[in-house]
């Protein structure tokens, strides 16, 4: 039972930030510019054209409250660039399978950041402290958002994009807990492969299952203390479905401030938090 992890032959505050490398919640409202009306149509007409069984100008115009006229040279513009076919005068128009390029670039992780972001910024109002989203790219846990911009004590300028060990760290061992037991044992594999000296503070196979195991007691995981000896995080699972692990949620304080008691607390909001975003993403799944 003993020797290295990597020999594994199975799965095992600073000040507030006045300048940081991530997008203020705000700034998004600043705008110097006014909307362009014929950008606004033609995505009415587009999200129209995905609702309605039969495409014709007079039943968008009808439901964009947007004249015959314009309604067919946007059409006409559309069909020329690929999205649209003309049927026939009954038949009106069809989508064409090029509109599909539009959404080519929402991927998962859009969707997961675009749902628990504000989850992710109302935890920090309440709780100071800054929370973050994470999820898996090859063999890490990828931080996609955080709210350390809204935080006051937050431990470093930015932790957007960073990567976070699948083993030691909080939303790794999180991720890692609950996942099915295939893809954790091939995630273990491509995650040692990586040999980080931090990864090294767990010794044994039986050291790691046993805080697998501690994490899905408790319902969350904790950072193993020999990580980082000032903070500490907390991370639990989004999971829309057993072993399907989405993304994680968590949040990193000072290890000396925060009290078994708070922690408690903190970790019961993160795994309601994570509960609800579940629960959003499967309606958009």
């Amino acid at each position: 039972m003993a020797g290295h992890i990597s020999c594994f032959p199975m799965p095992l505050v600073t000040p507030q930030p006045q300048e940081t490398d991530e997008e203020s919640p705000s700034s998004s409202k600043r705008r110097s510019y006014a909307d362009v009306s014929l950008v606004q149509r033609t995505l009415a007409v587009l999200e129209c054209a995905n609702r309605l069984e039969l495409i014709t100008v007079q039943r968008i115009s009808d439901e964009c409250a947007i004249p015959p006229s314009s309604v067919v040279r946007i059409l006409e513009t559309l069909c020329a660039e690929g999205y649209f076919e003309h049927v026939s005068r009954r038949g009106g128009y069809s989508l064409t399978s090029k509109v599909k390029a539009l959404s080519a670039g929402y991927h998962s992780k859009s969707l997961i950041v675009e749902i628990v972001k504000p989850a992710v910024d109302a935890l920090t109002k309440e709780y100071l402290w800054p929370f973050a989203a994470a999820t898996l790219e090859h063999n890490a846990m990828v931080v996609q958002y955080s709210s350390i911009p809204l935080s006051p004590l937050a431990h470093v300028r930015s932790t957007l994009h960073k990567r976070a060990s699948l083993i030691s760290r909080a939303h790794g061992l999180a991720y890692m807990a609950f996942c099915s037991s295939r893809e954790r044992t091939l995630l273990l594999r491509l995650a040692l492969e990586r040999d980080f000296e931090e990864d090294k503070i767990v010794s044994t196979n039986y050291q790691w299952r046993k805080a697998l195991r501690m994490t899905r007691k408790a319902g969350y995981a904790s950072r193993l203390s020999r990580a980082d000896p000032f903070t500490n995080s907390l991370a639990v699972p989004i999971v829309v479905e057993p072993g399907h692990v989405v993304a994680t949620i968590g949040v990193t304080y000072f290890r000396r401030v925060v009290k078994r008691s708070q922690i408690t607390v903190m970790a019961d909001a993160l795994r309601a938090e994570a509960s609800s975003a579940a629960d959003a993403i499967r309606r958009r799944m």
